[in-house]
């Protein structure tokens, strides 16, 4: 049995081949177990162990955990998932050559398997040692194959210390690459509850912002005359809750008006779900008859609207700038009238610029 700095590495082989069985054969059972936060990078979604340092590169997500006092370390690469070769066997002979013994020069691998989960997806596990700075460690290669996608992750350690955070992150994992139809659901009741599960999409965290003409929303358009601005944004955080902002001026009319909104959301196959649990519409004066914000005339509360987007994210090579695209069926009391921009049917364009601007002075 293959040793690495004095401790055996099969072991962990086999159960990080236990997990990934358990995962394709038994879809979703780990999360209900886990009561934790099902985050999401791409289509693949995981449950992140707890207390290890987070740093994202250009198409990879990493956790690493290090024991100061002791030198122990575990490392967790999660990879963007890629179109397949069509092969599993090229595939993951192409992220050995790619990911691995470009990396860290491995020894030849000690343990190697091949498994058929079902119709669909199949794995390949390799784990050889390597040395790093005059220290021996280990290596685990798993590259899972549709034949149309592949995922592959890698766990680095010199221990096995953090055997049961590396099972734990391999039991996690869920993979969805169906894309469902998203339909507006404003007539349905809204549960202020929490859902029983809530999946993130780690690209699209943060702010994003879209600015159109002045919106003839909350008046008629006379009202507002031809020139002023809307823009709208959305904030997604880490625990799942979001904030939506919205700031209405138009120059020949005599109030401001803004939206706030919070609530909950979801984005997993494709799919945002944004579900309010408060949203509040005020009209403010304008101080010194400029774009500032004066006395508060009015406050009142809106209709919750539960929305599924579906959504994507989008380069635009021409302006150099990437877009979250949200599409529904048709439009809505938070997003308003579609875009004008026809690159994608049904569509609101989101970016990520003047996202520090404060829409709410």
């Amino acid at each position: 049995m293959a040793q690495v700095n004095g401790f055996h590495i099969a072991p962990i082989f086999s159960k990080l081949a236990l997990s990934i069985t358990l995962i394709v054969l038994f879809p979703g059972i780990f999360m209900e177990s886990y009561g934790q936060l099902l985050e999401k990078y791409g289509q693949v979604g995981f449950v992140p162990p707890a207390q290890w340092s987070r740093n994202s590169g250009d198409g990879y997500l990493a956790f690493t955990k290090i024991n100061q006092e002791s030198g122990e370390f575990g490392r967790i690469i999660l990879y963007q998932e890629e179109k397949s070769s069509g092969s599993l066997d090229v595939d993951f002979k192409e992220d050995w050559q790619s990911l691995i013994e470009a990396n860290y020069q491995p020894k030849d691998l000690t343990d190697f398997s091949k498994t058929s989960f079902n119709s669909e997806w199949n794995a390949i596990i390799g784990v050889a040692p390597f040395v790093y700075q005059n220290q021996n460690q280990a290596v685990v290669l798993v590259t899972l194959s549709n034949r149309k996608q592949k995922i592959s992750y890698v766990f680095l350690s010199n221990t096995t210390a953090y055997e049961k955070e590396l099972e734990d992150f391999g039991s996690s994992l869920e993979f969805s690459f169906s894309h469902p139809t998203a339909i507006s659901s404003g007539e349905k009741p809204i549960s202020n509850s929490s859902p029983t599960q809530v999946v993130i999409d780690q690209q699209i965290l943060g702010k994003w912002n879209r600015s159109a003409s002045v919106s003839p929303f909350f008046s008629n358009p006379a009202a507002w005359g031809s020139s002023g601005y809307t823009t709208c944004r959305y904030e997604f955080f880490q625990d799942g809750t979001y904030h939506y902002t919205e700031r209405n001026f138009g120059y020949a009319y005599e109030d401001i008006i803004l939206v706030r909104e919070n609530g909950q959301y979801s984005a997993d196959g494709g799919v945002l779900t944004i579900t309010p649990i408060e949203s509040q519409v005020e009209r403010y004066g304008k101080k010194n008859g400029g774009d500032e914000l004066g006395n508060l005339k009015e406050k009142k509360s809106r209709t919750l609207e539960k929305v599924a987007y579906r959504y994507k994210l989008h380069y635009f090579e021409g302006i150099g700038q990437w877009n979250l695209v949200l599409q529904a069926d048709r439009p809505t009391q938070r997003d308003g009238n579609f875009s004008s921009n026809t690159t994608f049917p049904n569509a609101w364009y989101f970016d990520q610029r003047f996202t520090e601007v404060n829409l709410l002075k």
